[in-house]
């Protein structure tokens, strides 16, 4: 398993991981984000989908994966959303319209069911769980979650820094792995941590956090296998 993060991740966060790859900023987005991993790629595990400047550099460095070259995000929003799909089980929660078309058909080549969704920064707004349950911040991403018979956690944003901006997204704050979720930062001062947690817990993962380390949105790292 390979982690797909920012250069700009904090140390104690790829510390933890171990296996990581480091990518540089994307040069078409606003400088505020241009560090975010979910705005220049998706990864299905095997397959990454990816904006045209990250392909030669996954190609080397994930030779075991099959990447390809899509579509070229651009600033300002809704246009940099291309790869900002979250897949929970077999459900892809996004805004069809401005996703990736070629990420769209490989998730329906694989049987997935789409849920299209107003927030068009779908993947940062989401913690996958387990593959029937889902953290969110994002009302509309709750509804649609329910409606597909996920359970879902719904919490604020407020306390998850990205610097220029009032917060960041919760999802871009963390990362799922089999038996963890994983956190950039200390989620303690969150006004939902303690739901946070439990809800986690209740599903038989770990919540790892880091204190008195800046709860960051780093743009949802990515997952290789």
């Amino acid at each position: 398993m390979t982690v797909i993060a920012s250069k700009k991740s904090p140390g104690v966060f790829t510390d933890y991981l171990k296996n990581t790859l480091l990518l540089p900023d994307n040069p078409d987005l606003d400088s505020r984000i241009a560090f975010h991993t979910d705005l220049s790629l998706f990864s299905f595990g095997d397959t990454v989908i990816c904006a045209p400047f990250l392909s030669d550099l996954l190609s080397r460095e994930l030779p075991a994966v099959s990447v390809i070259s899509s579509e070229r995000p651009f600033s300002p929003y809704p246009h940099d959303v291309a790869y900002n799909a979250a897949l929970v089980g077999k459900t892809l929660f996004c805004n069809v319209r401005y996703t990736s078309k070629m990420l769209l058909a490989e998730a329906q080549k694989r049987g997935f069911t789409l849920a299209d969704v107003k927030q068009g920064y779908s993947k940062c707004s989401v913690i996958p769980v387990t593959d029937d349950s889902l953290i969110t911040s994002d009302k509309s991403i709750a509804i649609a979650a329910e409606k597909e018979g996920k359970d879902v956690l719904f919490v604020s944003n407020q306390g998850v820094f990205l610097e220029g901006f009032d917060n960041g997204f919760i999802g871009g704050a963390a990362l799922s792995l089999k038996n963890e979720i994983v956190f950039t930062g200390d989620i303690s001062a969150l006004r939902d941590a303690e739901k946070i947690v439990e809800f986690i817990e209740a599903y038989g993962k770990k919540a790892v956090y880091f204190k008195n380390f800046t709860l960051t949105d780093i743009g949802s790292p990515a997952l290789t296998y």
